[in-house]
């Protein structure tokens, strides 16, 4: 049976088992924080199921729960933190406000991430970025070791699932955020998904045809790019930016596994403040004006009309607000399993 408990209460999991793992206190809030709100978000493969995927990244050596971000390398509109192997979250929040803290001095700013650890949901920095009254585009490369994506007319994985994200303010309405993995679904969906049948075009096995069931897919096989070669094309063009341009390094094959040292989870975060090329409340008026424009389109038969990027984000986190968040009975179980070996005890929740 899934165990359905608040946000609240599925914080305090998350931040006992990080404390439990030396994490200073602002690093256990923020890294609980980011599950917490991705769950909330509806975006479940990238919240608290990810508990003991960053266990076995602690036990393997790829997780430095006590690592602080550093700015390594600093100009007028540009940087590079470097993680120091430590959440990728903390190191992808420092990045962010330092793009938009550098936008509002020059109009554009682009930081660099290296040496990191998974960055959580990236639709959380841009959206603190559009409430900043700046567009940020967030992208992040390497996420999965040994690779996710299997690029366009290949048979085997190489490249990871290379997420982008992007956010804009709007006027009186809620934000643009779009965010999505260069795969058809994202890595943590096949995951979520562990002992059924996959839908055609999600992914290919070993031997490099349809994978029929997640865990074919996830048995030597890989995800495949969304819209053919365009989401191949939109992955290498992240690579680029993340694991090239921050000189973390590319993908060199694709039975690389990453080590401490290595590549790691590199991004990078662009920020534009739009005070410095348009008026700022003539914007939003624009933007507002161009959204209800969208929503008056007419609905094609059988869907409910079109919606704004990030309207079914909202949606969901006034769902789970109200009714809690669910995580599987298996995921809880190994939950439970991870709290009890670094002595958590967890019996006063739910």
């Amino acid at each position: 049976m899934p165990k359905r408990l608040s946000s609240g209460e599925w914080h305090e999991v998350c931040r006992r088992i990080f404390l439990s793992w030396g994490a200073p206190d602002d690093s256990a809030e923020c890294v609980a924080r980011s599950l917490v709100e991705a769950d909330l978000a509806g975006v479940s493969s990238h919240g608290v199921m990810r508990i003991p995927s960053y266990h076995g990244f602690l036990r393997a050596g790829w997780l430095n729960p006590v690592a602080e971000p550093e700015v390594v390398q600093e100009g007028i509109s540009s940087a590079t933190v470097e993680g120091h192997w430590g959440f990728g979250q903390l190191a992808f929040w420092h990045a962010t406000r330092l793009a938009i803290a550098k936008s509002r001095e020059t109009g554009i700013a682009g930081v660099g991430v290296i040496h990191a650890g998974h960055a959580g949901r990236l639709g959380e920095y841009v959206e603190h970025a559009a409430r900043a009254q700046t567009i940020a585009i967030v992208v992040a490369s390497n996420g999965r070791p040994g690779g996710g994506l299997v690029p366009f007319g290949g048979a085997q994985r190489v490249l990871g699932t290379n997420p982008i994200a992007a956010a804009s303010p709007a006027g009186d309405l809620p934000p643009f955020v779009m965010d999505f993995a260069t795969s058809v679904v994202a890595a943590g969906k096949l995951d979520l998904a562990r002992g059924q049948e996959i839908p055609e075009g999600w992914a290919l096995n070993a031997a490099g045809y349809p994978a029929k069931t997640a865990d074919e897919a996830l048995d030597g096989g890989g995800l495949l790019p969304f819209g053919g070669h365009k989401g191949y094309a939109l992955a290498v063009l992240v690579e680029l930016l993340s694991g090239g341009l921050t000189g973390a390094g590319l993908t060199e094959r694709p039975d690389h596994v990453p080590e401490l040292g290595a590549g790691g989870n590199p991004g990078f975060v662009i920020a534009l403040d739009i005070a410095h090329y348009t008026d700022l409340g003539q914007y939003g008026v624009a933007v507002d004006v161009f959204f209800d424009r969208l929503k008056r389109t007419r609905p094609a038969p059988g869907s409910q009309g079109v919606v704004i990027p990030g309207e079914p984000e909202e949606r969901e986190r006034a769902i789970h607000r109200r009714e809690g968040i669910a995580a599987s009975d298996a995921t809880w179980q190994a939950i439970l399993g991870v709290a009890g070996e670094h002595g958590v005890s967890l019996a006063d929740i739910g």
